[in-house]
């Protein structure tokens, strides 16, 4: 797959690219349903987020790094495919993201800025389920 023409790839699948508002796909940050030669590809999140057949959803906080991202639901779709689960699909498509953008400035910068943001969704969540005064360490 050609990392510059993704959007190329996207109109020979007959797939579109959906930007949500964050609040909605924030655990996630990006996901997808669709039909990859004849078998629908759908992680349970795409299930529980209801997202229509044929479309990737992104966060549209993300829209700035958007090649990366794309890029990465992409190959974890083709993963998909292979036979892989969810979970190794995408990490060997966050491999294949490492070793094609380590020395990219501007995706290293995205993984720092996704990192913090699922750490506060995580911590917030506790909050909001536990409550600050009702936390106890493990």
């Amino acid at each position: 797959m050609d990392p510059d023409d993704l959007h190329g790839e996207l109109r020979r699948r007959g797939w579109k690219l959906v930007y949500v508002p964050h609040e909605v796909i924030r655990d996630y940050n990006a996901c997808y349903n669709v039909l990859y030669e004849g078998r629908r590809i759908c992680p349970p999140a795409g299930e529980r987020l209801g997202i229509p057949l044929n479309e990737i959803w992104i966060s549209e906080r993300w829209r700035k790094y958007e090649k990366y991202i794309l890029y990465h639901e992409l190959r974890e779709i083709e993963y998909r495919a292979m036979g892989y689960d969810v979970e190794e699909a995408h990490w060997l498509a966050e491999g294949d993201c490492v070793a094609l953008w380590r020395d990219d400035p501007i995706w290293r910068e995205m993984v720092v800025e996704m990192h913090i943001s699922d750490v506060k969704n995580i911590v917030g969540g506790l909050y909001e389920r536990e409550g600050p005064d009702k936390r106890t360490p493990s």
